[in-house]
């Protein structure tokens, strides 16, 4: 039996010319009526949504109304927000139930701390049903970042004392809840360090060991103030710490920075991999561009501690290696690389220098930024183009150029490159080229997640240059042997039996702008905030 109905818009004009506000049930042909006349329901997922500029919000939730649900708008005039979403429209026809979820960028220039978002329901009856979402600033959806922690390999030398130094430094962009500290088989560990509603925290402890050799297994966790989405974020940096007499290092490294900050906010490159050339003998090579730089050398590369190697206190022409007392290595000549042998077991050290145009590099025969690429490397029908080089992520035709020093030709810089925490970086040093011919001069690393040595890859190079073999790598020859035919350098000969072909492939610490800087002499390149 079909029932004729009153559409209900109409009911709601008469019933507000007879100034009556009681809401009967009225219908009419398109098949519209009141069931039971009341007010629609309105279920959030979330009544206080954390979030921080820059980033999309969600207003979610569930609507139901048996009369039919009419339009849902969402309103907070502060952040630019004013929307109606239609039901009818959408669908031809109310709906009785209806899931809600709205996704609303927040600008990045949006000021202010705090807003309310009123969220109205409206059925077909006109009945309403308002709820407010609470909007504050102060979402946090990063982990703590350790911008100081112990290496991941520790040695401690065995001493009338033997103490190792325990410190770190933790930052969060809000706030830090705590630290847990473990030192397994120490008394009073594990400990938990409160963060009294900072946003960074340092710690720092002496830690007298028994003076015999032992592994102790270091577990430091940072966790947020505030769980986001239901998780709490957190970061844990894990270190084996050897108690020993002093071992015969398999790397150590010069650094030229003068506080622990500075060895930790690079991406790669600080402080630097010397070359370990016999037992407990070391030989580091280092441009120095200022007169005056203050130079150590250190076995972990995240701090000064628990051992440095420095000019003793009592004998600076021996060095020491307690970081309390050792002093650095100063180079007072400019626009010079210095030439540095020692060796960590007796103390003894030598310095001497040689000039830029001693260095040698595989780049030594062409003119950067200048048509000197030929294209097709054929002497018979040559194709020059402008030769430079930088990162590349994709192809030869989207290099990044890098700027060559004017003071010294082996050395290239990139001055500007901005940077997202999380981002991924994945790239290699590789010459431009207009149709993605590669390999014409470029450079692989040793280890895509902790690069150290930048190794040419390259099919072309100066023919004078003196290499030697490794056993994974060819490096540059600085004495008077050769030992290497170069005409026998090809694809599928020396370069791809020794250069890994490892492109860098890591994670951005900390949001910035860095600057990369390649030398092509020693091999070396490091990225680091700008100042």
């Amino acid at each position: 039996m079909n029932v004729k109905q009153t559409s209900p818009w109409r009911c709601l004009l008469m019933i507000a010319a007879a100034g009556i506000w009681a809401l009967p049930a009225c219908s009419d042909d398109d098949g519209w009526s009141d069931v039971d006349g009341a007010a629609p329901e309105l279920l959030l997922g979330s009544e206080h949504i954390m979030t921080e500029v820059g980033r999309s919000i969600n207003i979610a939730g569930t609507v139901t109304d048996n009369d039919g649900i009419a339009s849902i708008s969402l309103v907070c005039h502060d952040i630019n927000l004013n929307k109606k979403i239609d039901i009818i429209e959408i669908y031809g026809e109310p709906l009785t139930e209806y899931a809600l979820d709205y996704a609303f960028l927040i600008q990045s220039d949006q000021s202010g701390d705090s807003f309310g978002i009123e969220v109205t329901v409206t059925d077909i009856g006109g009945r309403q049903t308002s709820k407010t979402v609470s909007l504050t600033m102060d979402g946090d959806f990063t982990a703590p970042v350790f911008t100081a922690a112990p290496d991941k390999e520790i040695t401690v030398l065995m001493k009338a004392k033997t103490i190792f130094n325990l410190k770190f430094s933790v930052e969060d962009n809000r706030v830090i809840d705590y630290v847990t500290v473990d030192v397994e088989g120490v008394d009073g560990f594990p400990i938990r360090v409160d963060g009294d509603g900072q946003k960074t925290l340092d710690f720092s402890q002496k830690l007298e060991l028994p003076g015999q050799e032992a592994t102790y297994n270091v577990s430091i966790a940072a966790y947020d103030k505030a769980a986001q989405d239901g998780e709490v974020r957190s970061v844990t940096v894990s270190s084996t710490v050897s108690v020993s007499e002093l071992p015969d290092f398999e790397k150590l490294y010069l650094a030229d920075v003068d506080n622990v900050a500075k060895l930790n906010s690079d991406v790669f490159g600080v402080p630097m991999l010397i070359e370990h050339v016999g037992e407990y003998q070391y030989r580091a090579r280092y441009y120095n561009e200022t007169a005056g730089t203050e130079i150590c050398f250190i076995p972990q590369k995240t701090d000064f501690s628990p051992i440095c190697f420095g000019p003793d206190a009592e004998n600076n022409g021996l060095l020491g290696d307690d970081p309390e007392t050792v002093g650095k290595i100063t180079l007072d000549e400019a626009g010079v690389y210095y030439l540095i042998d020692l060796n960590t077991s007796t103390g003894e050290y030598s310095m001497s220098t040689y000039t830029i145009d001693e260095a040698v590099s595989p780049i030594m025969h062409m003119h950067y930024g200048q048509d000197e690429l030929n294209t097709w490397n054929s002497n018979e029908d040559p194709w020059w183009q402008q030769w430079y080089f930088g990162p590349m992520s994709s192809g030869p035709a989207e290099v990044t150029m890098m700027e060559q020093d004017s003071n010294n030709k082996h050395i290239f810089v990139l001055e500007s490159w901005k940077l997202e925490a999380g981002e991924n970086l994945h790239f290699v040093l590789h010459n431009w080229h207009s149709h993605g011919w590669w390999n014409y001069t470029t450079w692989r690393v040793d280890n895509s997640s902790e690069p150290e040595k930048f190794m040419y890859y390259g099919l072309h190079f100066d023919t004078n240059t003196k290499f030697e073999s490794n056993d994974d790598y060819f490096e540059y020859k600085y004495g008077e042997t050769d030992g290497f035919d170069v005409t026998k350098w090809s694809d599928e000969g020396y370069r791809k039996g020794f250069v890994p072909d490892n492109w860098i492939d890591m994670t951005v610490p900390v949001s910035g702008t860095y600057k990369m800087v390649f030398d092509a002499h020693l091999e070396r390149a490091k990225l680091v905030p700008v100042e």
